[in-house]
């Protein structure tokens, strides 16, 4: 079953109010600091899962469920700016996780947007739909926005994005692609499936991989269990399996939205198809 973008924004926003903000640091081997900002933690039925047979759910989510978190990153990076991959559902905890840090959000200077589902750019608009991170350039990958975009909104996901693109329209940009950001610090790899423009961001040896994996606990024994949220399921699949093959024959590590805290960590072939993650320290 396929869910509706407005469905899916009200599932997310009621899910991640039921955690709490943490954050989690991380530097990178050339010296890029990695923030992980949490919006919450949180368990979510497997009724979203398609593929997930019973064999797999007695093995991997006895108790009909599996934990998961809302997660935003800050990057720092050796180049000196200050970028943000994806907002979150709400500003507040983003705000609030990133002055922990003693960020404000003018300091931002680039948001990389993974794909545009509500949980990812909720926090790019204040409670008075105005920018919340007024100094920041928007960079959305060009085979994403017009899957979500429409001139005349009709409900209210489609009135949020109008709102967002409209208000952050003079520092948009659509990029392609392997698009190096921030000076060459980080670039941009396809990940299309989930959504029509998802985008993973490599930054050293950390990939960013968004919404590639939303149940770690199945998807990581089980890479073929896809779930109702991906716009193209099958190729969802493949995406990821291609990803995830990269990233192991590359030695990355990872950082995901829907990561448990700490939301990184490490991945390795457990010899029969799946992989096994280690959470970073």
């Amino acid at each position: 079953m396929k869910l509706s973008f407005f469905t899916l924004a009200f599932i997310l926003v009621c899910s991640a109010v039921t955690g709490q903000t943490s954050t989690f640091l991380h530097e990178t081997k050339n010296g890029n600091q990695i923030i992980m900002l949490s919006e919450g933690q949180f368990q979510r039925a497997t009724d979203n899962l398609i593929g997930a047979t019973p064999e797999i759910l007695a093995e991997t989510a006895p108790n009909g469920d599996y934990p998961m978190a809302t997660n935003a990153f800050f990057v720092r990076t050796s180049t000196g700016k200050n970028v943000l991959i994806d907002a979150g559902v709400n500003p507040k905890p983003l705000v609030y996780n990133l002055s922990k840090h003693d960020i404000t959000p003018e300091m931002i200077d680039i948001i990389l947007i993974t794909h545009m589902h509500r949980d990812h750019i909720g926090g790019l608009l204040d409670a008075n739909s105005a920018k919340t991170f007024p100094n920041a350039n928007l960079y959305i990958a060009k085979t994403e926005l017009p899957h979500w975009y429409v001139e005349n909104p009709e409900n209210p996901a489609q009135i949020f994005v109008n709102t967002l693109i409209n208000v952050y329209r003079n520092n948009l940009i659509l990029f392609e692609p392997h698009t190096k950001f921030a000076e060459g610090a980080i670039r941009s790899l396809p990940n299309f499936g989930h959504t029509p423009g998802h985008t993973v961001f490599l930054v050293d040896d950390v990939l960013f991989w968004g919404d590639m994996v939303h149940s770690m606990a199945i998807q990581m024994p089980h890479p073929t269990v896809a779930i109702a949220f991906d716009v193209d399921s099958d190729k969802a699949i493949e995406a990821r399996l291609e990803m995830l093959k990269h990233i192991v024959e590359n030695n990355f590590s990872v950082a995901g939205a829907h990561i448990p805290f700490p939301g990184m960590g490490t991945l390795e072939s457990d010899g029969r198809g799946g992989f096994v993650f280690t959470p970073k320290e």
